[in-house]
């Protein structure tokens, strides 16, 4: 699967996240912000086009509706972020933390999560298209009612993920790993799973695997 990259100028203008404050139309644009904090505040929306943020706080926020486009994540602080009603759109997240956060009801196209650390995030009512997510831990993530197409889990941990309403039909957990999910056996039908993996879910189904 290929993912479409942020498209990033390489001219871009220092800014702080606190600028936002300051904008009628709540956009951060062409920006390159460093070490800035919108942590436990409360926005009606977030807009952030073409930027690349990095060692920045997000954490306890209440984001709004949100919309980042062709923007660049590295080493951020998402725990217990709130994202509603909004749209993510070649965005890359690395090395990112993760934890708790909750998006209900967004859109999501030609994502990366890289050495995300994301357990107990919950994602509710998406569409997500093209999600590539490597080297992470989502471990205790939930996934509520999504419509997925091709989100591919590599060298990731989903241990006690629950999936509810969600197909993963299009989707590939093969070189994941768990010791246990939660999840319909309708919602696995036409998921990429290893030949392991095929005995893991045989198992917690109640099924007896033998040897010949």
């Amino acid at each position: 699967m290929k993912v479409q990259q942020p498209k990033i100028s390489k001219k871009l203008e220092p800014k702080v996240l606190d600028d936002i404050f300051f904008m009628e139309d709540d956009i951060l644009e062409l920006a390159e912000i460093n070490k800035s904090s919108l942590e436990n505040n409360q926005l009606k929306r977030l807009l952030i086009y073409g930027s690349y943020i990095k060692d920045c706080n997000f954490a306890n926020a209440d984001l709004g509706r949100v919309d980042f486009t062709d923007v660049i994540f590295e080493n951020c602080d998402f725990s217990n972020t709130n994202m509603e009603h909004g749209s993510i759109h070649r965005a890359v997240f690395k090395h990112c933390r993760m934890t708790g956060a909750m998006l209900k009801d967004m859109r999501f196209g030609d994502i990366v999560f890289n050495e995300v650390k994301g357990d107990f995030i919950t994602i509710i009512e998406s569409k997500i298209e093209k999600f590539l997510i490597e080297n992470s831990n989502i471990t205790n993530a939930e996934f509520h009612q999504n419509k997925l197409n091709h989100v591919i889990f590599t060298n990731t941990d989903i241990n006690e993920l629950s999936n509810f309403q969600t197909s993963l039909k299009t989707c590939d957990i093969s070189k994941s790993y768990f010791e246990t999910l939660t999840i319909n056996k309708e919602d696995l039908v036409g998921c990429k799973i290893s030949r392991e993996q095929a005995i893991q879910f045989a198992s917690l189904m109640g099924l007896i695997v033998v040897d010949d």
